[in-house]
């Protein structure tokens, strides 16, 4: 297949750290080099056991800029060492022709757009959120919130195309003064996640047979509502099993609950992730905002009923006025996360087949592909 296009995909954060942004990136470049474009991921150098360059199995190249792992590399700040300065004159002589920046809240995503400039090329800022940050801290939270309006506001003076990965995300965007409305959506290739299930059984790893079985998938920190999730637990009884995988500051906590029927797995690779979720038969994600939730998308892969708030890219996926797939989530507190889980159980299993058909539809990877080239064309027509 002949290239088409050369991609720079600046991330301030990559694989193989997880997370959303991470996955979402690592995925859309796969996509873009299977139909025939090159792609250079731009990220940040977190620690030494990454190379700062390679070329990835798939094809795609990957840079690692020297950086400050501030807040525990959940804020990298770009250091312009000499390797840093190096690697932008290399980028700048590849014939990079479209750039994509993921998320607007970084020092890196600035010098994604400061790159564009450079090199003659259209760029979009891609918004992940639908809130700010939040780190369980008063003070943190603060400091945060003032440090993404000045950012934001940094980024909007260099005049890049703005759009969200929902459309909670774009009106998110908003808040900023930010007028955008193009959406370049989160997706999942179904059965791609389905065959990469590991061989694990949770049911008997966890003694769940003829129990019904809730998945958590998320970082153990309080804007996910990890610590509300497990709090459930003893409210729903011997009937469920609660499953949470990831990791986080909330984990001590959770573990001190010493509730029986709570399972603290730590984080899980993509085959054990899938295999969680292919033998759960609940999704429940008390979040406090998301872009477009990457584990709802896998959840609904293996056809689990979510239960989940209005945040993020839960309508793409649930509905909204009426929820079609799923429960939404009124409130983050113990006690409304069981009555939402106990109304799961309630609905009709017809759902689960629905919700799937859904999600292959609407939520594919060449979807996101066609938003995003549509979008640069009509940004190309300007250069």
């Amino acid at each position: 297949m002949s290239q088409n296009h050369v991609y720079a995909i600046f991330s301030a954060r990559y694989a193989p750290h997880t997370g959303g942004v991470e996955s979402f990136t690592q995925r859309l470049a796969h996509q873009l080099v299977e139909q025939g474009n090159r792609v250079i991921v731009v990220t940040s150098q977190l620690d030494d056991t990454a190379p700062s360059h390679e070329v990835q199995d798939d094809g795609v190249e990957v840079y690692r800029l020297a950086c400050r792992p501030l807040l525990g590399g959940r804020l990298p700040i770009s250091r312009k060492t000499a390797d840093y300065n190096r690697m932008f004159e290399e980028l700048a002589g590849r014939g990079v022709d479209r750039v994509l920046v993921n998320t607007r809240f970084y020092r890196h995503s600035l010098e994604g757009v400061r790159f564009a400039k450079r090199v003659g090329a259209p760029v979009i800022v891609l918004d992940h959120g639908s809130a700010h940050l939040t780190f369980g801290n008063a003070m943190a939270d603060w400091f945060v919130e003032h440090y993404e309006h000045a950012i934001t506001r940094r980024m909007m003076k260099l005049g890049p195309a703005f759009a969200g990965i929902s459309r909670a995300s774009v009106d998110w965007l908003a808040h900023f003064g930010i007028n955008a409305s193009v959406v370049i959506p989160n997706a999942v290739d179904v059965e791609q996640f389905r065959q990469a299930a590991s061989t694990r059984d949770f049911r008997s790893e966890l003694n769940a047979h003829g129990k019904t079985l809730v998945a958590f998938v998320g970082r153990l920190e309080p804007e996910k509502g990890a610590l509300a999730f497990a709090q459930a637990a003893p409210l729903l009884g011997d009937g469920f099993v609660l499953a949470l995988a990831g990791d986080g500051s909330q984990r001590v906590q959770i573990a001190n609950l010493d509730a029986g029927n709570v399972a603290l797995l730590g984080r899980l690779d993509q085959p054990d992730l899938s295999a969680l979720l292919r033998d759960a038969d609940i999704f429940c994600l008390p979040t406090r905002s998301e872009g477009f939730c990457t584990s709802l998308l896998e959840a609904a892969a293996q056809d689990v009923l979510p239960v989940m708030p209005h945040v993020g890219g839960t309508d793409e996926v649930m509905g909204w006025d009426p929820v079609r797939f799923g429960v939404a989530l009124e409130g983050n507190d113990p006690e409304t996360v069981t009555r939402a889980i106990r109304e799961a159980t309630t609905l009709p299993l017809q759902i689960r087949e629905q919700l799937v058909s859904h999600v292959e539809s609407e939520c594919s990877w060449d979807k996101t592909v066609e938003a995003l080239e549509a979008t640069f064309k009509g940004l190309q027509q300007e250069y």
